[in-house]
């Protein structure tokens, strides 16, 4: 081959890599603007029918004693994630320090807020844990901590929501709005029940399914996720303990919402065992990564849930629950910043 043909080749492998760099990039900015045209659109829509009213809000940001606790107890549901965070860390024999897993959560909760969809902060603080293990299983333990840990706080929520639900499940089946929605958290329930089965109990089966995962494309990888999930077997304290903590933060959340919706009015007809049910429902559909901070998805998901229950003023009360969420993520922030700035690699 001459130098001329080895030449034109390469420009047009240049070419090429450009060109799919290009369309990847337009295909990136056309999605972003499908979904800040969803976002928008919902915003406006609730806006318009007069289902959503900033100024409400003001009176819980006027109100110090509601501002201070609303925000106090968002604040320590931050540290009591890192918390749960660290302790899956401990079970995967990863060292990491209190202070570093707390600044890294913190940073994860300001890109949740940042970034579309309420997961995309897991992929962040993920990238800067993950770096600092030196061998391939180590990162592959790292990812099986971020996975588990957003797991159990789905997982919470869904139990927080079942209990609820049997709390009152003769009204819950008296409601035709409600009875779809209970079918829904039973089915997810039993989903929670069967994961945690697998993870926790040494079964027979085990390494019959290791031999099949080796057979699939990426076996390897596979069998070593596999291998780090399980490895919960042997120190389960660790997933009781992360459950536990879990479900506190959401009742927690609960608390705080049940706070604002009586300090902003118009949920009077709502029992306090409803928002039990409810809230968690509208928390799960914000991980749809369509909006940063589940923004209009959120709105909209509270709106007809609390409608249900005889309130036309769930997005009010979600704007003023996620106020307090980016007010906190934006310590987290400060932290990104400090953070780049002591391990200059993670920029």
């Amino acid at each position: 081959m001459s130098q001329k043909q080895s030449l034109a080749i390469s420009s047009d492998s240049g070419a090429t890599g450009s060109e799919t760099r290009a369309v990847g990039l337009a295909k990136k900015l056309v999605m972003n603007a499908l979904k800040a045209g969803v976002t928008l659109g919902i915003l406006v829509y609730l806006y318009q029918r007069g289902l959503l009213d900033f100024t409400r809000v003001r009176t819980v940001l006027t109100n110090p004693l509601v501002f201070f606790v609303s925000l106090f107890f968002v604040g320590g549901m931050c540290v009591a994630g890192a918390v749960r965070w660290w302790l899956l860390l401990l079970g995967q024999k990863l060292r990491v320090k209190k202070f570093e897993t707390f600044e890294l959560a913190m940073i994860g909760v300001f890109f949740n807020t940042a970034i579309p969809g309420a997961v995309s902060g897991d992929l962040v603080k993920g990238y800067y844990v993950v770096r600092q293990q030196q061998d391939g299983r180590g990162r592959i333990k790292a990812f099986t901590t971020l996975l588990l840990d957003r797991l159990l706080g789905l997982s919470a929520l869904i139990c927080v929501s079942f209990a609820a639900m049997i709390f009152n499940l003769s009204e819950v089946l008296q409601s035709p709005g409600l009875k779809p929605l209970a079918l829904l958290i039973s089915l997810l329930w039993f989903g929670v029940i069967g994961f945690y089965a697998f993870v926790l109990i040494e079964w027979p089966f085990s390494k019959r399914l290791t031999r099949l995962l080796r057979k699939l494309p990426a076996g390897d990888y596979l069998v070593k996720l596999f291998e780090a999930v399980k490895a919960y077997e042997n120190c389960r304290h660790y997933v009781y303990k992360g459950m536990a903590i879990s479900v506190a933060i959401h009742c927690s959340i609960i608390g705080v919402v049940i706070l604002l919706a009586q300090t902003l009015g118009g949920f009077e007809s709502v029992p306090l065992s409803k928002f039990f049910f409810l809230v968690p429902l509208g928390l799960l559909v914000t991980a749809i990564p369509i909006a940063p901070a589940g923004l209009g998805t959120g709105h909209m998901a509270f709106f007809e849930l609390f409608k249900l229950v005889g309130s036309a003023h769930g997005a009010d009360l979600f704007t003023a629950y996620i106020t307090f969420q980016i007010i906190v993520s934006l310590v987290g922030g400060m932290f990104y910043l400090r953070y780049r700035g002591h391990h200059p690699k993670a920029a």
